[in-house]
């Protein structure tokens, strides 16, 4: 895939190892929150039907496929699955156990607003995340007082950690485009000294670098 498919991608042009560590990462927290989930499901009262508890298996099952993906071989887009089939689960979960499994909604606001490069796509995610929030209020029974008072306490902390990590991750990157930068001129300089400068489109800082260490080792050789 070529670059600038790579830029209108909503994720950028995540790949290769990187993209295989946000696979893995998304598995470790499906199943964390499955293994987590599942002794808040048993204590419930009134105890809800053995078969609600397949809810956590599947979310269990959906951990280790991401887990034992071949992530380097695979299009970032999967990740979209990742995310939506996490909130699928967590909205039955909801449904199905309690209102309470609607915390984890902030994993996925958190997990999406690092992954995701594209802001329209994060939006999509936001608006997605909060529509299955709201959901219990068009088809749960019970107290309406106290299902609002769940969203009204899980909105705000999704939004307001879905802002930090998106910050923390856009700051990070800055920095270290500045780093690069500044990493650039050094070795642009070094090239020039040593009157062997780069071409003009070469951007493969790692293999001027080499170019630069074998000049040096002739140059010990030579002398």
């Amino acid at each position: 895939m070529n670059e600038s498919v790579q830029s209108r991608d909503a994720f950028g042009a995540l790949q290769g190892e990187e993209l295989e560590r946000l696979g893995r990462f998304g598995g470790i927290l499906l199943v964390v929150g499955a293994l987590v989930s599942l002794p808040a499901g048993l204590v419930l009262e009134p105890a809800p039907p053995a078969g609600d508890h397949l809810i956590g298996l599947a979310t269990l099952v959906t951990g280790i496929a991401a887990l034992l993906a071949p992530w380097q071989r695979m299009s970032a887009n999967w990740l979209h699955l990742g995310l939506i089939v996490a909130t699928i689960e967590i909205a039955a979960a909801v449904a199905a156990l309690s209102d309470d499994f609607a915390f984890f909604y902030v994993l996925v606001a958190m997990y999406a607003a690092y992954a995701i490069r594209d802001a329209r796509a994060l939006a999509g995610y936001a608006l997605l995340l909060t529509v299955a929030l709201l959901a219990p209020l068009i088809y749960a029974d019970g107290d309406r007082n106290e299902q609002v008072h769940h969203i009204l306490v899980t909105l705000p902390v999704l939004v307001i950690a879905g802002l930090i990590v998106r910050v923390l991750r856009d700051t990070l990157e800055r920095r270290e485009r500045e780093y690069r930068s500044l990493a650039v001129e050094a070795v642009a300089l070094a090239e020039r000294i040593r009157g062997r400068p780069a071409p003009a489109d070469d951007g493969d800082l790692d293999a001027r670098l080499g170019r630069l260490e074998e000049t040096e080792r002739r140059s010990r050789r030579g002398g």
